[in-house]
Parts: structure tokens; sequence; C-alpha cells
């Protein structure tokens, strides 16, 4: 009798200490972060994890889990402005290339097509927002992506990924191969992310077929408990009437990641079902708010944690367990790169971006990717790295054709809205082609742009090609439509440039281009402000060339609105210009005037924000000229002709006279609070002070006086929202200008010009 109650106590004491636990981690996009606070809680109660399975951001959490990292590592970088990044597709400044700025880009919608050997077209769905997030889940996975081997059960936790194969309709449960590839296929939401290649297949999000993968979990690893954690909806018991207005509104996430169904779970087992009803799939930026509700979800179900799982692991003995992990040492260096789905000669030019023929480290694996999808034919180039007789940095992809339709444009409360569309095509053979065309189309803006663009390989890429453009502005079409007054600058201009592009960067963030232009330019102007039918309007033609060289960078985290990043230019021009002058009827000047003049002009621009906290940023603007630029006919139209400042996002759409000046300096303050991500209150203020003033009578020839201190100001507060089509916004704006003192001005979309060509 006691040897049998002996035999059992060491029975129940074997099977107690034998009890193995699964952690299954549902999808949910940024509410999986709420993970990582359930895994805090487990930790600091000694809740051993044998296993882990994770679906889309539940396999993030639980691969980084899995490959070493500890929950405040976690923790960290889900409320780190990097995961941000990350996610919104922002290049760090440190690896922002500057070889050749593109076209102003005022779209709203792009609809994208590869064409095949027989340029039969196909769609690309995708959003092309993943670059940025593949390199980095690269680097910070390849540790335990190099150590394991492959195998998924030599991790610090056996680990296994749930993706999704949508052509034979099945959940693919992913054991082995490389780490990152695997949590990265995972999360592949459709219409959000691309799918990912894995063995052949091309792999989506594991919460297409099952967002809570229970049963995966009891037939990979059979434990004794599992502990189910659902950061989505459970699956809808009724109609969701009070917020069925909210998941509509992201009804193919609500379909994926919104879904647990608890009924999978015996009585051992614990459900944590995570209330995160309030907060949105892509809600990144609240990532602090929800990694705590996690956590205190859990500590409030702990007691029950602690009852159902009685085996205990120390703090200890999980830090000793993860430092003998991350100790294995790895290979420091790839030996090599290599390209799958280019041709060899395609295959060279994208190896040219790299250190040829030597050893490179991740810094510079990743340096020379981001300095390859500069250029965002690329950006579907897929980065990962293979450990086989080499260890090597992988890129895969497509070559076909590539075709970029784009329509935009903007909405004003003045009639300075237009209508845009773009044009971008582009192919690689052992060079890269780029063909672009821009229209714009409006009351008071018309342009025309052609470009060509050739890159010739390298780690210092060469491009060079023509570029054609016109552009015509009338000034007289601006009525208010919310202060109901018309502007009466009677001015029409047409500029045209014929030019030929060189450039190359100087370095990882600056670049440098020359460009000779033939200019071809037509002024129809009145020198008084008011409208008279009866009146024949002065008429001046600038026609020659222009030679430019120009050192810019732009890390400005937005085309317009600016809150974060810097700006700079230094550029210098010398212009052969054959000026034919026609006075009007408004001019004094007696008869016509033709005259062949040379001048030259140098501008430098700079913009800097400073982050002063993760919602307030100040950003300082500093730009001056000089030039010789002599009198050109009257003295409105030399005026503007002369280099101009715009401060305010409306200043290209008014002619401000005492904004230009062949000699000036001017300075700006930016005040930005940002309340969230996309939300921002603005105030701003500029001086502007010009070194050389043009005086004399309208409708005579101007002269020029030096006035060493005579500023002007400007000033604007507003609020705007960065929407998917652009900023919406609303200023009240000042300039200390007779005609345009005070202004209230409503954008939707991007207000950006090209430029004149003499600027």
């Amino acid at each position: 009798m006691k040897l049998n109650i002996l035999i059992f106590l060491v029975f129940i004491s074997f099977s107690a200490n034998a009890q193995t636990v699964a952690l299954v981690l549902s999808g949910g996009g940024a509410k999986g972060i709420a993970h990582a606070g359930v895994l805090k809680a487990l930790e600091e109660h000694q809740i051993p994890i044998d296993y882990i399975v994770g679906t889309s951001m539940g396999s993030v959490v639980g691969g980084f889990y899995a490959a070493g990292y500890s929950p405040d590592q976690i923790k960290d970088l889900a409320l780190s402005q990097d995961l941000q990044d990350w996610v919104d597709g922002i290049v760090n400044e440190d690896y922002q290339y500057s070889f050749d700025p593109a076209p102003i880009d005022p779209s709203w919608l792009t609809v994208k097509l590869d064409f095949d050997s027989v340029f039969a077209a196909s769609l690309d769905p995708s959003l092309d927002r993943d670059y940025v997030l593949n390199i980095n889940l690269a680097e910070k996975l390849q540790h335990a992506s190099y150590v394991s081997q492959g195998n998924y059960d030599s991790l610090l936790v056996p680990f296994r990924a749930i993706a999704s194969n949508i052509f034979m309709e099945e959940e693919i449960v992913m054991n082995r191969g490389v780490l990152y590839e695997s949590v990265r296929a995972s999360m592949a939401i459709p219409l959000l992310y691309r799918p990912v290649r894995v063995n052949g297949e091309l792999l989506f999000d594991g919460g297409v077929y099952d967002n809570f993968p229970i049963t995966p979990a009891r037939r990979e690893f059979n434990p004794d408990v599992i502990i189910g954690v659902n950061v989505g909806s459970k699956v809808l018991d009724q109609y969701p009437k009070n917020y069925d207005e909210k998941l509509l509104a992201e009804s193919i996430l609500f379909f994926m990641l919104n879904k647990g169904n608890p009924s999978l779970l015996d009585s051992t087992d614990v459900f944590l079902d995570i209330k995160l009803s309030e907060y949105s799939t892509l809600d990144f930026n609240k990532a602090k708010e929800i990694y705590e509700i996690g956590y205190h979800t859990t500590m409030v179900q702990m007691d029950e944690i602690l009852s159902k799982i009685p085996n205990r692991v120390t703090q200890q003995e999980i830090n000793e367990r993860r430092k003998k992990f991350l100790d294995q040492s790895i290979q420091d260096t790839f030996d090599g790169v290599i390209v799958e789905g280019f041709s060899e000669k395609k295959s060279r030019y994208i190896k040219s971006m790299f250190k040829s023929n030597e050893p490179l480290d991740f810094e510079q694996a990743k340096s020379g990717y981001y300095r390859l999808i500069n250029n965002d034919y690329f950006i579907n180039v897929f980065p990962s790295y293979t450990r086989g007789e080499k260890y090597t940095f992988r890129l895969s992809g497509r070559s076909n054709p590539r075709l970029k339709a784009k329509i935009g444009g903007n909405l004003t409360s003045r009639n300075t809205s237009y209508l845009y569309l773009g044009l971008d095509f582009k192919r690689l053979s052992g060079i890269l082609e780029e063909y672009t065309a821009n229209f714009f189309a409006g009351p008071f803006y018309e342009s025309f742009l052609l470009r060509n663009r050739i890159t010739l390989p390298g780690r210092n890429s060469f491009t060079f090609g023509p570029t054609i453009s016109i552009n015509h502005r009338d000034y007289l079409n601006l009525t208010d439509y919310l202060l109901g007054k018309p502007d009466l600058t009677v001015v029409d201009r047409v500029d045209r440039e014929f030019g030929l592009f060189f450039g190359f960067p100087l370095s990882r963030k600056v670049g440098f281009s020359a460009k000779t232009t033939y200019v071809l330019n037509k002024d129809k102007f009145s020198n008084f402000a008011r409208v008279n039918t009866n009146e024949s309007l002065d008429e001046l033609k600038l026609n020659g060339y222009r030679i430019n060289a120009k050192i810019y960078h732009n890390s400005l985290n937005y085309r317009q609105f600016a809150s974060r990043g810097s700006e700079f230019e230094l550029s210098i021009n010398q212009y052969f210009i054959e000026s034919t002058y026609s006075p009007g009827t408004t001019s004094t000047i007696p008869n016509s005037d033709n005259d062949n003049i040379r001048w030259y002009r140098a501008k430098l621009a700079s913009k800097i924000f400073f982050e002063l906290g993760k919602k307030y940023s100040i950003g300082t603007e500093l730009q001056a000229a000089y030039s010789n630029q002599p009198v050109l006919g009257t003295l409105q139209s030399t005026i503007m002709n002369f280099p101009g400042f715009y401060p305010l996002q409306d200043s290209r759409t008014l002619l401000l006279e005492k904004f230009r000046s062949r000699k000036y300096l001017a300075l700006g303050l930016k005040n930005v609070w940002s309340p969230n991500k996309s939300l921002q209150l603005r105030l701003e203020g500029y001086v502007f002070n010009p070194v050389e003033n043009l005086s004399g009578v309208e409708g005579e020839r101007a002269t020029l006086t030096t006035d060493w201190i005579n500023p002007s100001y400007a000033a604007t507060t507003g609020i705007v929202y960065h929407s998917l089509i652009g900023p919406i916004g609303f200023h009240v704006n000042y300039y200390d200008d007779a005609q345009h003192p005070w202004g209230a001005f409503l954008q939707i979309g991007y207000l950006l010009f090209n430029d004149h060509s003499l600027e």
C-alpha cells in the first residue's frame, strides 16, 4: 500500500514537472502590440512558455520572443518611432540618397502595371509600403535565423508562424526556413503588404484562414495547456449596431484580423481576450496604450493562470537561457550578393550598388539596399539571406517593365485648383531607363513636362537625360471664393525649357546635378492693377541659354507642410539671354527694345526641423540670393523675373512684389504641434530683407537702389491633416503687401508647381 502511494506521488510530481505550455498569439495589426504586455506579465510571474504559435502581428511578437528578445526589448521597439517609420515606409535620414530629384507629384491615386515579355499588362495591387519594414525585420532577426539553421525548434522557444496560400486555399504552418521570411509572410495583409515567396509559393497573412491558430498549436506541439491571446474581436454573436460603421471603414482587415474563436480552447486552457475594440488595426501610434491593456488584462487573470500552470521558471533561468542563445556566434559578414528573378545583365546592375566581390556586413548590405531602392523601380525587390555553402545576402524580384499612372490635383478656396495626370514608365536592361510625363490643368496653372533619365550602373550612379517643360500661369484668374474678391494682377506668363540633365551622388545624403537649358519665355502684363479691355498689354520675351549647377539634399517627411527632416540647396546659374520688350498702352516707354544680356544668380536655401518631443517640432528656414540680373523693361516686368521667396503654401500663386529681389536674405521660424501623426497645428513667421530695391513709376523703366535694411514680413497659422490624398488644411495668412495683406486659404491635396524656367 505504501509503495503504491509512493508510486502515485512520484507520478503526480513527474506529470506536474512535465507539463508543457503553448502560447498562441492572434493577429490584429497594431493591436498585436498587446502581446508584448502579455509576455511581460507572464515572465514577471514565472510562467513557463515552452512553445509559441503566432499569426500576423502575433507572429511578429512571438517570432521576436523566440529569437531571444525580452518583453522589455519588444516593448521598446513597439513604442519607438522606428517601428512607426517602418510601417509608414519612411526611410531613416541616414539611408536617404539624393541622385536626381523627382518631378513634383500631387497625386491621389497610383495605378501600377507590370508588363511581361510580350507586354501583356498585370495590375500590381501592393501599396509599396513594406520596403523599409523588410530590411529592418531582416536585420533584427538575422542572428536567430543564422543560429537556428532554419529549424524553428532550435530557437530560444520552439516557434511556428501561420501564413496562407490563397491559390490553394489553405493554411500554411511554417516550421523551417529563414525566420524573418516566415514572420514577414505571416503578416502579408492583402492590399497592404506584398506576399512573400517561400519555397517557390506566394504566401499571405495567416489571418486569411486562421487568425487564432489553436488547432495548429495542438497539432504541432500537443501542449498540456494553451494560453490563447486574442487581440481582435471574437466571432460576433450579434449584429454590431453601435460600431458597424467603424468596422465597415476597415472591412477587409476586419474579415481577416478581428476574429478569434475561444470555443477551440479546453477548460484546462487560458483565454486572454484583450479588449481593444476602440483601437484600429493601424493604430501603431497608440502602441503604449495597447501594450498597457495587454499587460493589465493578463494581470487580472493571473490567479487563473497560476492555478492552471503550477510550473515556474525563474527570471534568472530565463535570462541565462536567453543569454546562452544570444551568445551563439554567427558569421559577421556575407560572402557576397546573389540576385534572383533577373537576367544576368540586370543582376549585374543590381549588384553594382554593393561592394563588388568583397565580403560585406549587414550595415553595408543595408546601405546598398537603400541605394538600390532610392529608385522606386526596385522597391519590389525583396531582401533576405541564404546560408548554404556560402552565407549570402539575397535579393529577389521581377524585372518586367513597369508603368505608373497617377491621378491627382488639388482643390483650393481660390481658383488655383488643378487636375493632375502623371505617367511614369521604367525598364531595366544593362541600364535603367525612365520616361516621365506630367500634365496639370486648371484656370490658374497649366503645365506639361516630359523627361527621360538614363541611369548607369555603379555605387555612384550617373544619371543623365533630356527634359522638356511648358508652364502657363494666368494671375488674373485668381478669384478668392472665401473673401469674395478678385485679384487684379494682370499678368499672363508662359515659360518653356528644353534641357539636358546630368547628376550623381556626392555622398549618401548629398547629390550634385548640372543642367544646360534653352529657355523660351513670354510675359504679357499690365503695369497697373486694373482691368481694361481697351488696353493692349506689354510683352517681354526672354530667349536663350541657362547653365545650372546644384548641390542638394532633401529628407523632409512631407512634400508640403513638413515637420521632420531637412532640405538644403546651393545653386549657381549663368544666363545668356536675348531680351525683347514691346510696350503696351500702360507703358510710357515709346519703343520696343531688343538686347543680348548675360547675368548670374547664386542661391542658398535651407530648412531644418528640430524635434522637441514626440508632438512638437521647430523648423528654421534660411534663404539667400545674389545676382547681377539687369532691369528688364518696366518695373513690373523686372520684378516678376527677379528671384522670389515663397514662404507660405499659396505664395507661388501671388505676384508678391515685396518678396522679390535680385539680392536678399530671408529667415523663417515654424512651430508645429502634432497631437497625432496625421494632424498638425502650425504657426509660422518669416522676414524677407532685400539688399536692393526696385524703384520708379509704374509703366516706366525701373531703377535699382541699395537699402540694406528694408524688411517685409509674412506669417500663417492653421491646421493641417495629412490624409491619403495629401494635406487638408485651413490657414489664415498675412503678407506685408498692399494688394494681398490678409487671406484665408483652404486646400485639399498638395498645391505644388513646377519651377519657372529661370528658377
